[in-house]
């Protein structure tokens, strides 16, 4: 950069090679910001999730990632829930339509109804599926995600009354990036481990897929 500003000062008079300068000059901004873009995208990777190569191959093609950890320790059972998503649009599109959280049931099959107070910031959600040991109503105290940010959320009843956790909202060169995690402990519940594990993580694949071709 600094050889690119002498030599155009030493040419001031020179129309073609302050030409050349600024073609250079353009070339050389475009790749810094290729270059920091890169960097960004792999920072909110590491952050969050260290991906494998083909962890992260899979992300960007359009696949959901989500891993579930659940043990239990005498009469204490503990839940993670991690998931990472990336869409091709910008997040201002994508988030026309993330936003609308009433419409999730005509979307997903296994929603069978969704509703969300303002005032309460509360969602609530009822969902059944072959994969759930039984319907559940799911309370979720949580922001109407409008923007990108990070969007701490909580569940004050149910079977996993406590669980926190927060999902972030991140655009990287020009595409939209989703993550979310989440945790719990409590009394063991009569669910196994594996059960849990098992339908946190492909409700969660399967819900967040069928977003983000809605928002296509």
């Amino acid at each position: 950069m600094k050889s690119l500003i002498a030599l155009y000062k030493k040419n001031s008079d020179n129309y073609k090679v302050k030409v050349f300068v600024f073609i250079q000059f353009l070339l050389y901004s475009t790749f810094i910001n290729a270059q920091s873009n890169n960097v960004s995208f792999e920072q909110f990777i590491k952050e969050r999730w260290p991906l494998s190569k083909t962890q992260k191959s899979y992300l960007q093609n359009g696949e959901i990632l989500a891993d579930s950890d659940v043990t239990t320790n005498k009469n204490t059972q503990n839940f993670k829930l991690k998931a990472m998503a990336q869409h091709k649009k910008k997040c201002s599109r994508v988030l026309r339509k993330l936003s609308m959280l009433e419409s999730y049931d005509e979307w997903i099959d296994f929603i069978k109804s969704a509703n969300y107070s303002e005032k309460n910031r509360l969602f609530t959600l009822t969902a059944d599926h072959t994969l759930l040991p039984y319907p559940m109503i799911i309370h979720i105290i949580v922001d109407r995600p409008t923007k990108e940010g990070k969007y701490p959320f909580r569940f004050p009843t149910g079977i996993f009354t406590g669980l926190t956790g927060h999902f972030d909202i991140k655009q990287i060169d020009k595409k939209c990036h989703f993550f979310a995690q989440s945790q719990w402990s409590g009394k063991k519940t009569r669910l196994p481990d594996f059960v849990i594990e098992l339908f946190s993580e492909t409700l969660s694949k399967i819900g967040g897929a069928i977003l983000m071709r809605k928002i296509n």
